[in-house]
């Protein structure tokens, strides 16, 4: 089952969508800048808190009790954390006593694909065929299937049991609260183990291990029509698998406040409030936020080269268009576009992330330009120096 659909575009029309596009361009251009350059000083003030963080951090052995003494300060603790807490799935009856349960939902139903193919035309015009077509997919989210290209593809519209989690309120971490925040953030999630006298609440559905299989509602509410979900399933269908966080050791590093904890605010502003599932030291933890803190800088990095380049693309697009006219021509006038752009977003990117490095790291900035100025000097010294030995002997008079 497929649908093809052919347009063409007029040259002008693409050479008016184009210069159109040229402000959206210099807006996605002029948004590179800000982002390189906070995303330096994010990294630099969350490097720096992170160190300070370290120097202030006490290991406190025991989580038994609360200690007064370490009321305010940076602590590192490791322990059980902990809850008596019920999570019950009403629709399903499913409860656990655990740090969060979770549903995980997907639906049978139609998926639109799509494949578009380009041609340009002598004159600058451009026809694309785009190829649709049609498959039955296990999804989590709902499909709209009302905008289809194809007719006879209907999906419900809706998930009957979506997905969705809950968490524990009161998670204990010895004689300590953890408070919401830091219970979000536990992981180590495993499989729901039903047990055996398990029934589920909704009607008619079938268990295949840790999966249960949900006819659609038409299935569910004719009694006769009785099939296998797992090997015939239809638009509609279900299959639901739980999982849920156990209580179990974690490590934590954050300000004691009483019987609970909150972030420390370090001299830059910047908080540090780590938690790790597992038994951690602090140097170790330290070291999994700065390896993340250099994560997230890098593809704040590429982000904004990304942005700068797309910009600068858009911005040049006229030029590739106009070209148009002659398709070879236009092929290489748009590489050429592409190579400008990526060159000149490279370049811009740089100087943005150099230009915070001086204002968020003087020292080193001011060290690297030092750098950088000492070897340009040495190579024009050099250079003027070989000029000179290297100069020719004047010519001997002829007689």
């Amino acid at each position: 089952m497929a649908v093809t659909e052919t347009t063409t575009e007029s040259w002008g029309s693409r050479l008016g969508s184009s210069i159109k596009g040229v402000l959206f361009g210099f807006l996605l251009f002029i948004i590179g800048f800000p982002v390189l350059f906070c995303n330096e000083g994010r990294s630099v003030k969350t490097a720096k808190a992170l160190d300070e963080g370290e120097g202030a951090c006490i290991p406190v052995e025991s989580i038994a009790k609360v200690d007064p003494e370490m009321e305010g300060q940076l602590v590192h603790m490791t322990g059980r954390a902990d809850t008596k807490d019920v999570l019950t799935d009403d629709q399903f009856g499913v409860s656990a006593t655990a740090i969060a349960l979770k549903r995980t939902t997907e639906m049978f139903q139609w998926v639109e694909h799509s494949k578009t193919e380009e041609k340009k035309n002598m004159g600058g015009s451009v026809t694309k065929t785009t190829t649709y077509t049609y498959k039955q997919e296990w999804r989590e989210d709902a499909i709209d299937s009302s905008g289809f290209k194809e007719a006879g593809h209907d999906n419900p519209g809706f998930v009957e049991f979506p997905s969705e989690e809950r968490r524990a309120a009161n998670v204990t971490f010895g004689a300590f609260r953890l408070n919401e925040k830091q219970i979000v953030r536990i992981g180590s999630a495993q499989a729901y183990a039903f047990p055996t006298d398990f029934v589920c609440k909704v009607s008619r559905v079938q268990r295949q291990g840790g999966t249960i299989l949900v006819p659609n509602k038409a299935t569910r509410d004719n009694e006769k029509n009785v099939r296998d979900v797992a090997s015939q399933p239809r638009v509609g269908d279900m299959r639901v698998t739980f999982s849920v966080i156990m209580p179990h050791d974690i490590s934590l590093v954050a300000k004691q406040k009483g019987d609970s904890f909150v972030g420390y605010i370090a001299k830059t502003k910047k908080k540090v409030d780590l938690l790790s599932d597992g038994i951690k030291d602090a140097a170790e933890m330290f070291e999994d936020a700065r390896d993340a803190n250099a994560t997230l800088t890098w593809f704040v990095r590429i982000g904004g080269f990304i942005l700068m380049f797309f910009g600068l693309s858009m911005i040049l697009k006229p030029l590739s268009v106009l070209a148009d006219v002659l398709p070879f021509l236009g092929n290489i006038v748009e590489f050429g576009v592409g190579l400008v752009a990526g060159l000149i977003a490279l370049v811009c990117s740089l100087v943005t992330i150099a230009i915070a490095w001086i204002f968020y790291r003087p020292v080193l900035g001011i060290l690297l330009l030092a750098i950088a100025g000492a070897i340009c000097f040495l190579v024009w010294k050099k250079r003027k120096g070989g000029g000179a030995a290297a100069a020719p002997a004047p010519a001997a008079p002829v007689a």
